[in-house]
């Protein structure tokens, strides 16, 4: 008897599962597809249940469309019944935000549409393999080689129409997430949105961030102060192979080149000074003098120029410790990775690694002052760069200002012997988005939260010099840029910078489709979610409470941290 129970509940179980397979494989087959006179471009509705969500462009004029279905000659929209057909124009806006019934042409219902259209933002439109795409979502060692990609302007013009190289998933912590970011390279260069031409891109979810809006406004404010070599950014909405991906920046990458970080392309001096692959050749990793540790590559020959350029970016420890790639740690415990160029000879690690331990050893001295080389602290380091990057820091209370993109570069001497601070990068946890750090929009928090020698930041703030430079800065440079984020003074063509209204308003409608196809995510800090709106009011409390405290901070010049 408890057998027979058994089978039956089984088969009860079976059933169940058959019929949700069969009821989902018919919303599958039910999906609609959307495409606009003139343009090649299509989007398709993708299931939600048993019911159907479609996302177009805000560029689209919605008053001429096609809508289709495969296999259905006539679909009847909505109470009204207004018919659709393959070739004939149809004007959805009536539609739009609302779900209506899809009926074939004898009035039988064949799913529920919702029909949304995002922001006036310039639109992606990639088509790439599905197999390989579906790999490189599953980890950030597979990359889809090959496809098409077409950029649509606000005004309808075409940036780019062609073949992609490579789609790829990048970031660390962000990876994890159902929205991933991407990076894009392509085979020619592409100048989005106004942006200088490049043939590589990045396309950052935002997905911890309700908001949407936190990576946008650090960097358009390094930009509008003059941190150099800023990295350049736009909204963008994103199709891959028609589905709707949601809301992303479109940024330029932090790399060594002409129209990013300019300076001096020791990559390619190696590739011209060694044949064939040069991450094919063999790794090191030592101890060096007084230098726990360096690593990278061994290239039977160096450029006679070992002194720049170069990216690099301060670490923690843990990521450091976790990953092969070249880098070093200082005497005082600071980890760098070296960025650029990307397979650096033991030479060049020995060289980079050497001028910045001399470069924190000066910072680490009570007078500034190097006790063996006697130089000055402003011999190593642009002030100008790194009291702007700290206050940029401090201002926003970046979660992550101890380590992971806290990039700096520097030149071949011959050039300019100087490090420099930037480009800023990854600002999704700042304005108290953390609940663990940052969280609260008064007090002092870079120099609070750490000093040890790791902490470059704190170790600035020891020198007097630093705190008056970025008190000045601040009054003079920085609190300007705030008047426009705040709507206390108009941003006109000059600028960078807009107010957060205005950047708020400009995604709106895509925010709202953005999270009609991701949900809201629940790691953010409670205030700062729930939605988007109150995303929007939060950072804006935010943000006006700590500028009003930092200008307290910055008067003839800023507290020391001792």
């Amino acid at each position: 008897m408890k057998s027979r129970r058994t089978e039956g509940f089984l088969l009860l179980i079976l059933l169940l599962l058959w019929s949700c397979a069969g009821r989902a494989a018919a919303a599958a087959d039910r999906s609609l597809r959307l495409a606009r006179s003139g343009s090649p471009e299509t989007v398709l509705s993708q299931a939600q249940g048993t019911d159907q969500l479609l996302c177009a462009p805000g560029i689209w004029d919605l008053t001429e469309v096609c809508l289709t279905m495969e296999g259905q000659e006539t679909l009847l929209l909505g109470e009204e019944k207004t018919p659709a057909r393959p070739g004939e124009p149809v004007d959805l806006t009536p539609f739009l935000d609302r779900k209506i019934p899809v009926c074939d042409g004898q009035g039988k219902r064949l799913t529920t549409l919702k029909l949304m259209r995002g922001s006036p933002l310039p639109a992606l439109f990639l088509m790439v393999d599905g197999e390989a795409l579906a790999a490189a979502r599953r980890s950030k060692d597979r990359e889809v080689s090959g496809g098409r990609l077409t950029v649509a302007e606000t005004d309808g013009t075409l940036t780019y129409s062609g073949e992609i190289r490579t789609l790829k998933g990048r970031g660390n912590s962000t990876f994890a997430y159902s929205k991933k970011p991407w990076e894009l390279k392509l085979p020619e260069k592409m100048a989005p949105a106004g942006m200088p031409g490049s043939k590589t891109w990045v396309l950052l979810a935002n997905y911890t961030d309700i908001s949407l809006l936190r990576n946008q406004i650090v960097l358009d404010t390094a930009r509008e102060i003059g941190l150099p070599c800023s990295v350049r950014c736009a909204q963008a909405d994103l199709w891959i192979n028609g589905v709707y991906q949601g809301l992303y920046l479109l940024t330029e990458k932090v790399q060594i080149g002409k129209n990013r970080v300019a300076v001096r392309d020791l990559e390619k001096e190696n590739e011209a000074m060694n044949s064939g692959d040069l991450s094919a050749l063999p790794r090191f990793k030592k101890a060096w003098g007084l230098l726990s540790e360096i690593r990278g590559y061994r290239l039977p020959a160096d450029p006679e120029d070992i002194t720049g350029g170069y990216i690099a970016k301060i670490e923690k420890d843990h990521r450091y410790g976790n990953t092969a790639k070249p880098g070093f740690e200082t005497e005082s415990r600071l980890c760098v990775r070296i960025v650029e160029p990307t397979c650096p000879s033991e030479r060049e690690v020995q060289y980079l690694a050497s001028r910045v331990d001399e470069a924190q050893r000066a910072l680490m001295a009570p007078d500034g002052v190097h006790p063996e080389t006697g130089r000055d602290w402003r011999e190593y380091w642009d002030a100008d760069s790194f009291a702007k990057k700290y206050l940029l820091e401090e201002w926003c209370k970046n979660f992550d200002f101890l380590g992971g993109s806290q990039y700096f570069y520097k030149d071949s001497d011959l050039v300019d012997p100087l490090l420099y601070a930037g480009p800023a990068w990854d600002y999704d946890l700042s304005f108290g988005n953390m609940e663990s750090r940052g969280y609260e929009p008064r007090g002092n928090y870079m120099t609070s939260m750490s000093r040890r020698p790791g902490n470059l930041y704190w170790l600035l703030t020891t020198q007097p010099a630093f705190r008056q430079l970025a008190a000045r800065t601040w009054r003079d440079i920085f609190r300007p840029a705030m008047a426009l984020l705040l709507g206390e003074a108009e941003s006109g063509p000059e600028h960078t910078l807009k107010s957060l209204e205005a950047y708020a308003g400009a995604i709106r409608a895509s925010a709202a489709m953005n999270f009609e196809r991701w949900g809201i995510n629940r790691e953010a800090a409670p205030a700062a979610g729930g939605s988007f709106e109150k995303a929007i009011r939060y950072l804006d409390q935010w943000i006006r409470i700590r500028v009003e405290f930092m200008d307290g901070e910055n008067t003839e010049e800023i507290q020391s941290p001792d």
